[in-house]
């Protein structure tokens, strides 16, 4: 059985060019489902702190980090900051590793900023209490946006995935508001730039 996406808003711009609709998924399977095959960020089995370039991208080597754990394609960036302010985290319950900010005295709220090399029709995540609620904006190659809040009251893992009609996702920015220890935390990143294929209509039978 399928589950029923969280929301589905239409974003527009004020040019000519339209913004795709976004469509909200609470699991995976179903955000699998509207997407095909996916390209899926672990941020492999261990610890590397600090990030200090504040980027993480298949050439990043900060912390030790080995050239190619990140999968091409994805950007993910965040203010300069103090102490542990860009990590990819061990435990937690994830399993491996997992990308985090600690709280910092610098920049008291770290925001994630993920840029595609190529436009997107959808992107998920999982996360969980560390990021228990949080802004996203979702910005269009049109020029346009999508933002809105969410919030995990379970206390435990939960996944949020998000497809467009188009092939428009440029960009994404998660600002973490819960003033916790973590700014944001998240886990088995996951991408595909395949647009999402719209539902066949039967053809017309011959008279």
């Amino acid at each position: 059985m399928r589950i029923a996406p969280l929301s589905i808003i239409v974003a527009f711009t004020a040019s000519v060019a339209q913004a795709g609709t976004i469509t909200a998924y609470s699991d995976f399977t179903s955000f699998d489902n509207a997407t095909g095959p996916l390209t899926i960020e672990d941020f492999g089995p261990t610890y590397y702190f600090p990030i200090s370039s504040g980027v993480l991208d298949e050439n990043t080597t900060d912390a030790g980090i080995p050239t190619g754990l990140i999968e091409p394609g994805v950007t993910f960036s965040t203010q300069i900051g103090s102490g542990n302010f860009f990590n990819i985290d061990f435990g937690g319950g994830y399993t491996g590793g997992f990308l985090d900010s600690l709280a910092n005295s610098t920049v008291p709220n770290q925001i994630l900023s993920i840029a595609f090399d190529a436009a997107q029709s959808g992107f998920g995540f999982i996360t969980n209490e560390f990021m228990s609620t949080f802004d996203i904006t979702i910005n269009f190659s049109s020029g346009g946006s999508f933002s809105n809040s969410y919030t995990n009251s379970s206390g435990g893992f939960v996944y949020y995935g998000f497809t467009s009609d188009l092939l428009d996702i440029s960009s994404v920015v998660i600002d973490g508001t819960n003033g916790g220890t973590f700014d944001f935390s998240l886990d088995d990143f996951a991408f595909t730039n395949a647009p999402t294929a719209p539902v066949p209509l039967p053809a017309a039978l011959p008279l």
